[in-house]
């Protein structure tokens, strides 16, 4: 056996330049109907197969241990079984330069010993950053990036994602998630960009896009991916790939718009949603991935499943009495790619399946089709752009001040009853389980999957009480953080002390190792907050979390409360930025912030939800709502406008504002427009969040803004399914502010 740390003369190169150039029915003639014309059955279902790193390893991956590929069976798989991708990482990141000897022996195995040289797609979650390459930029999770409410800034961000990855040779990124999170339980909250599908839509397609810009080479980076197609985000019960049950009017209108935003900026591929919806797990269900993804939204990229989600049809669901039902009814449903990992059943199942007439061989060309034409696309045929050899500053300086931004941005401040800035001359206690803890700072996917692994993170990496102490210094006090077995300790720093600087947060998981039962803060975490307030100290709250908690117990000791969510490698400075005053908070809620475990509701909800009219009950009264964030400005709203006259004759409705800083420093404020429709065949939402902008005024500035509404914005899924604009009374909500005007059709 070998490592793919081969060394490489000068003649090898040339002879496979050489042969990729006359290999036959290769890039040389870049016409995928010719090349899928010379194509065995074999070779077009290896295509639609996807194993995963390990398969093909020697040595698992550790820290401090080179990661050995096993030749054999990494030739068995690309030449023999004609695998048309690999995946993951094996259990850790590694550096650039394993990275790109890996990729270098992969390239190398398809060019010398596959007969028509077709090039892999290589996929990994680079989901905030290359999250799996050693020397990559990591940014906030998404949650924080929407946070920000900055288009473009979610942009670069995903920019320098995709450039990184690309640059060691990975050319498809199985991101963004653009699930809507509707659950605050759902593990997988954190990887979102909020609860409202219209931010997501807009966000996730400004990720999309950057990610698949055209770079040096005149190709994409890499093939984004939307994931998880359809209705991940809302499981019944809260857990992780359990039951969700979404009607079609609720999976049009909520769960869809950010996927067909995304498909029509040109998204080339997706993952398919490991869960059910109404009872039919979606990776068997052809009404979703034919009707409504091919036929209805016209989408021609790949369908990828999930990690081993055909055979959890027979496992798991029991909707496949044997692998090989669950094959058919897969492929018939309309995946084009399989995520085995670990071996060829699903390449021999689905073989036999086509030799007995049950797949027809023009179906397996649909799907081979879709995954060239993807490969084409980011010149993978191309030896010249292929190639992991095109330089990227890896990790530069540019890219890590667009993290730190990032970060800055994302910092909410949900509460100040007049602590922050904190005053020069205080002194502060230091404490909490996350003042200390990197992975608390990352959240999952940073460097291992789970990102709980101290030893996997780079060095160097400056934690939250580290950044106290630098820059506070001798005014800072760190103290135990406050478990019941330190208590004592604990109060009489508390004591000693002005303000009480209080880190807590959520160890990382994600998928079922995150599922849990209550949104409830540990006991240990409440206790802290208690027995600071009651030293007397001010108390300031700083959560790093992977979703809200609920914090109705802790919040009225709090006299400041900031909301971190999962800012990264630069987290603790944006944390201490907002303390001291350097940066003034700008970020705003991308969700609603619920008060109670066990009322979830989202701000789009239904006007029944708000209230009950005969008996004043079970009124929406969440802990923030959705677009809170306190600024040390103070902006002030005026007149709102809405010129909706044209919309006979245009089909578009002009609305204005103006925004003022009254305040006595510079700030930003995120301002959102929202639609109520006050009756409709369907009961309507309280109000849709239709447009937003960000702002930045310096003291005693201000900013007239405008927007263009159109149909889509006043319009909803009507009784029959489909798309309806009904005449009638509508609302436009700024900030306090409100117009009332008459829709005619």
């Amino acid at each position: 056996m070998k490592t793919f740390a081969r060394p490489f003369s000068a003649s090898l190169v040339l002879l496979l330049l050489l042969l990729w150039i006359v290999a036959p029915g290769a890039a040389a003639s870049q016409d995928l109907e010719a090349l899928l014309s010379r194509m065995t059955l074999e070779e077009k279902v290896g295509q639609m197969t996807q194993l995963t790193l390990q398969a093909v390893s020697e040595t698992k991956g550790e820290p401090g241990v080179a990661h050995i590929i096993d030749h054999d069976a990494l030739r068995e798989a690309i030449a023999e079984r004609h695998v048309g991708s690999l995946l993951n990482v094996y259990d850790m990141a590694r550096t650039e330069s394993e990275w790109r000897m890996l990729m270098t022996h992969i390239d190398e195995v398809t060019r010398t010993e596959s007969r028509l040289g077709i090039p892999i797609l290589y996929g990994i979650d680079a989901v905030h950053g290359n999250n799996y390459l050693m020397e990559a930029t990591i940014f906030p999770q998404n949650i924080g990036l929407a946070a920000t409410w900055n288009t473009d800034l979610v942009a670069k961000a995903s920019r320098i994602t995709a450039q990184e990855t690309r640059a060691v040779g990975i050319n498809w990124n199985f991101s963004p998630v653009l699930d809507v999170a509707r659950t605050p339980l759902w593990s997988r909250f954190f990887e979102t960009f909020g609860e409202d599908p219209y931010a997501t839509a807009v966000l996730g397609t400004a990720a999309v896009m950057a990610m698949q810009e055209p770079g040096p080479t005149g190709y994409p980076a890499v093939a984004a991916t939307g994931k998880h197609f359809l209705g991940y985000s809302m499981p019944l019960s809260g857990k992780d790939r359990t039951p969700a049950w979404i009607p079609e009017r609720m999976l049009r209108d909520i769960f869809l718009p950010p996927f067909e935003a995304a498909m029509n900026a040109g998204l080339m591929t997706i993952m398919i949603n490991s869960a059910e919806i109404n009872g039919i797990p979606v990776h068997a269900d052809k009404f979703v991935l034919t009707d409504l993804l091919r036929e209805e939204l016209g989408f021609e990229g790949i369908a990828v499943t999930d990690w081993e989600d055909i055979g959890k049809l027979v496992e798991l669901h029991r909707v496949a009495e044997s692998y090989k039902e669950a094959v058919f009814q897969s492929v018939d449903a309309g995946i084009d790619m399989a995520m085995v990992p670990y071996d060829y059943t699903f390449t021999d199942t689905l073989i036999e399946l086509v030799a007995e007439g049950r797949i027809s061989e023009s179906r397996i060309d649909e799907s081979v089709m879709r995954i060239l034409s993807v490969k084409k696309k980011l010149g993978l045929f191309d030896r010249s752009a292929s190639h992991p050899t095109a330089r990227v500053d890896i990790g530069s300086d540019a890219s890590h001040s667009t993290s730190l931004q990032a970060a800055r941005e994302s910092m909410t401040l949900l509460k100040n009853n007049g602590v922050l800035p904190l005053d020069s001359e205080s002194t502060i206690l230091a404490a909490g389980p996350a003042l200390d803890n990197i992975p608390m700072m990352f959240g999952s996917w940073s460097y291992t999957w789970q990102g709980t692994d101290p030893a996997a993170y780079p060095a160097g990496i400056q934690t939250l009480g580290e950044e106290l102490a630098d820059r506070l210094a001798e005014r800072v006090i760190m103290a135990p953080w406050g478990g019941y077995h330190e208590a004592d300790r604990f109060r009489a720093a508390a004591y000693a002390s002005d303000v009480a600087v209080l880190a807590l947060g959520e160890v990382p998981s994600v998928e079922k190792p995150g599922d849990i039962e209550s949104l409830r803060l540990p006991d240990e975490q409440v206790a802290i907050v208690r027995q600071a307030a009651e030293s007397g100290a001010r108390v300031v709250v700083v959560l790093f979390q992977n979703r809200p908690r609920i914090i109705r117990e802790i919040e009225p000791y709090a006299d400041a409360i900031v909301l971190a969510y999962l800012p990264g490698p630069y987290g603790a400075q944006a944390v201490v930025d907002v303390l001291d005053g350097t940066v003034n908070p700008g970020g705003h809620l991308p969700f609603t912030y619920p008060r109670f475990s066990g009322s979830l509701v989202p701000y789009d909800h239904k006007p029944s939800e708000a209230s009950d009219i005969l008996y004043g009950t079970n009124a929406f009264q969440p802990q923030y709502p959705f677009g809170h964030g306190l600024s040390y400005t103070e902006f002030h709203y005026s007149d709102l406008t809405v010129d909706a006259a044209q919309f006979d004759s245009h089909g578009t409705i002009e609305v204005g504002v103006t925004v003022e800083n009254v305040g006595n420093l510079a700030g930003r404020d995120v301002v959102h427009v929202f639609v109520q429709d006050h009756v409709a065949s369907v009961t309507p939402a309280v109000r849709r969040l239709r447009a937003f902008s960000v702002v930045d005024l310096e003291s005693g500035d201000s900013a007239r803004l405008t927007w263009t509404l159109g149909e889509a914005d006043f319009s909803f899924t009507g009784r029959d399914l489909k798309p309806v604009l009904e005449p009638g009374t509508f609302s436009i909500h700024v900030d306090s502010l409100s117009y009332m005007f008459e829709l005619h059709q």
